[in-house]
């Protein structure tokens, strides 16, 4: 049973029964909030202030490494950044000297963060980036190492090799060449006439009617030949390069050269027609090694990416039917 409560009442001088009053009820709940609040952040502040988690532990002692190694950082992260944009350039600078060509990276390499960036990540963003950069440079010391390797036993030239080499024929045989326009490769094909297998010496190379023929290495004119035949070669050259090396070019419009004349890789000697055996204006480009024939493709070396020639591959060994 709830105890009556009585208070002393001034103006009667009596013990009167005290009444239920909704303003101090209200007031005392507003005091017990107020006071239970204030408590609440009294203790939060003092926590903070004096007790300290893990996590806090591992921040403070994170901030104070970088701080103490900002400036090292700083310098080592400069450097190597200078130092991979060197080699990048190096490589870059070297395949288009060997190659005559643009390097075409892949889209998704890895991009190595900012400076500013790494130094305010935290301890576990740090580790990660400093793996990332330890990895690039691994990856890059591998492919030097490879590379070294293979220019020093396979690729390396000497005095004796440079004859050779510059009597190779390395460009293709039009001007404007596209990969696209390689329409019969070397090997067995479907001849246009007869409908039978035959073996093409050559690559048929499309263009039209007019345009520049090129010689593919330095060399003499060793054969000029026209014919109004509707067979064979029709219009054709020969050039001997030395080495082993001979380029013929064949069903051409017009012939621009003589017989023992000097030319140039590059320089041009005819132009593109349909002479001879052929059912349409076309190229048909043979190279010879040593009297005998081999794929052309294979000396398509210069003004070509990895891409365009891996195109020019599979274009070659489709067995279609050729021009001539």
């Amino acid at each position: 049973m709830a105890k009556t409560k009585y208070y002393y009442n001034l103006k009667t001088l009596r013990f009167e029964r005290a009444r239920f009053s909704v303003g101090r009820f209200v007031l005392r709940v507003v005091g017990y909030l107020v006071f239970g609040f204030v408590f609440f952040i009294g203790l939060l502040l003092l926590q903070n202030l004096v007790l300290e988690t893990p996590l806090e532990k591992q921040l403070r002692a994170e901030n104070r490494a970088l701080e103490d190694h900002k400036f090292i950082l700083t310098a080592q992260l400069g450097t190597s950044n200078l130092q991979l944009a060197d080699l990048k350039q190096k490589d870059l600078s070297l395949y288009q000297r060997l190659f005559e060509t643009e390097l075409n990276r892949p889209e998704n390499s890895a991009v190595l963060p900012e400076r500013e960036n790494l130094l305010i990540s935290d301890l576990r963003d740090f580790n990660e980036s400093a793996e990332q950069l330890g990895n690039r440079f691994t990856e890059l010391i591998r492919v030097a190492r490879t590379s070294n390797t293979f220019f020093n036993a396979k690729a390396s030239v000497g005095r004796s090799d440079l004859p050779e080499l510059f009597a190779t024929p390395a460009i293709a045989p039009i001007e404007n060449f596209a990969v696209e326009k390689l329409v019969s490769g070397f090997g067995m094909r479907i001849n246009p006439f007869h409908k039978g297998n035959y073996h093409h010496d050559g690559v048929d190379v499309a263009a039209p009617r007019g345009t520049a023929v090129v010689a593919t290495a330095p060399g003499r004119i060793v054969t000029t030949k026209r014919s109004d035949l509707i067979a064979g070669y029709g219009n054709y050259i020969e050039i001997d390069h030395g080495n082993g090396y001979l380029t013929r070019y064949t069903h051409l419009e017009e012939i621009d050269v003589r017989t023992g004349q000097k030319i140039e890789k590059g320089q041009r000697i005819g132009s593109v027609g349909s002479s001879g055996g052929s059912i349409a204006p076309h190229l048909h480009y043979e190279v010879l090694k040593n009297g005998t024939n081999v794929d052309p493709t294979r000396f398509f070396m210069e003004g070509l990416t990895a891409t365009q020639y891996k195109i020019l591959a599979g274009l070659s060994t489709k067995q279609n039917q050729s021009l001539d």
